[in-house]
């Protein structure tokens, strides 16, 4: 497996594992280490030029890592690390100097770190197996005996194993308990989307396709739509359906009244290669849907989004957004100030500007928002500021929790035609 793609299964896996104690929780605990301090690495990295040092406070490195549930021992050890590699220098004060970095380097970095803690078969199979389900899912019995020849396993333990990857929420099973098919929420991410959506066409009806068709188009238009109109589209039971198997991934901004689901497709990130490598932990997702948010939720008075694309672009050119201040700067993007995808700046009192602090995520957001109003006629509620993101990979699971026995069937009939499907 390259570098660049075990690095994105441990960051992304290490986030399922954040405050997992239960059954066989060491049996994974090298994944959950590197993908932490990887994770750490993605926070503390600046724009994508890697000629260039950024000083960071201590305060801010602090409250960045608060936030993003790396504690303070996984805080001192993980800068240890990267200052041993050569990533960051750690200064008296406890400032921190870092070298500009891209996401590659962040997952190359990850990945050789992972290799230092001499992994167990466990964790090689276990990153070896989410591999092999995301390019189609797998039969429970065939992964067994996979990862029990490839890793030298014990079918006993190869069994437990992949219990505790679905414990984890890194593996996901449909159908009869330990007799099933094994999946994840990446079957539509490895550049093979059109194949595998065409898989999925063959288990619709003509209406059901037509309806499918119609929002792919605004979706091809718009970048990112707001979910109840797809779900007013495709039909409730639909809309269920098709994010549950991962056709359609749903990012939600909320605020202290109110969650908005946003709808955009795993294929917009196909322009850069294998997508899921490009944005492992939902830092662009979360760029996204936190401007649609603004476009669709946000009234006037605060600073509404009226040309997201030329927002973006003004923000990759490294330029700050928000002329004088505007105070939706100030409310809305503290999930991506946690992340510290961008710098929010108090001019005046309410009055905030905004610029981007990772150049590659603005980029690759660019790719996904065209312009134009999405969702004109949403209703305006309250007007609250955003609060909190939530990326694909949980709202599916939200939603395949209330799944009906036809959901259910669906999914599985989908999963096993991409298992059967050349």
């Amino acid at each position: 497996m390259e570098k660049k793609t075990k690095g994105a299964w441990l960051l992304a896996q290490s986030k399922n594992l954040d405050g997992y104690h239960g059954p066989g929780a060491a049996r994974i605990e090298n994944v959950s280490y590197s993908g932490k301090i990887g994770r750490l690495y993605n926070l503390l990295r600046r724009h994508a030029d890697e000629q260039s040092t950024f000083t960071i406070s201590r305060h801010t490195v602090d409250m960045a890592c608060q936030l993003n549930d790396i504690d303070k021992p996984a805080r001192q050890n993980g800068l240890k690390v990267l200052e041993e590699a050569g990533r960051v220098d750690v200064a008296g004060d406890g400032s921190i100097a870092v070298l500009g970095a891209t996401t590659a380097a962040v997952l190359e970095a990850t990945a050789e770190i992972f290799e230092d803690q001499n992994p167990s078969a466990d964790e090689q199979a276990i990153l070896d197996l989410s591999e092999r389900v995301s390019d189609r899912p797998v039969d429970r019995a065939e992964a067994e005996e996979y990862i029990s020849d490839m890793h030298r396993l014990k079918r006993a333990d190869a069994k437990s194993l992949i219990d505790v990857s679905k414990g984890t929420g890194l593996i996901d099973e449909e159908g009869t308990s330990g007799e099933g098919i094994l999946f994840n929420s990446n079957t539509f991410r490895d550049g093979k989307y059109a194949q595998k959506a065409h898989r999925v066409l063959e288990q619709l009806t003509g209406a059901e396709r037509s309806r499918l068709s119609e929002v792919q188009e605004k979706l091809s238009a718009r970048g990112a739509m707001y979910d109840a109109e797809v779900e007013k589209i495709l039909g409730p039971d639909l809309y269920r359906r098709l994010i549950s198997v991962g056709v359609f991934d749903r990012m939600e901004v909320s605020n202290s009244t109110e969650a908005v689901g946003y709808i955009a497709s795993p294929n917009d990130f196909q322009k850069f290669g294998r997508p899921f490598e490009e944005d492992p932990i939902d830092d662009a997702k979360a760029l996204i849907a936190s401007l649609t948010y603004g476009q669709t939720r946000s009234h006037h008075v605060r600073g509404q989004i009226t040309m997201p694309s030329a927002l973006i672009r003004k923000l990759v050119r490294g330029e700050s957004v928000g002329k004088n201040g505007v105070r939706a700067i100030g409310e809305d993007y503290r999930e991506l100030e946690a992340r510290q995808v961008v710098e929010v700046t108090e001019r005046s009192s309410g009055r905030y500007t905004m610029r981007l602090l990772k150049k590659d995520v603005g980029e690759l957001a660019l790719t996904i928002v065209r312009g134009g109003a999405a969702a004109e006629e949403a209703v305006l509620m309250d007007g609250s500021p955003a609060r909190a993101f939530k990326g694909p990979h949980v709202t599916r699971n939200e939603v395949r929790k209330r799944n009906d026995i036809a959901d259910r069937r669906f999914v599985l009939d989908t999963l096993d035609s991409l298992r059967s499907g050349e």
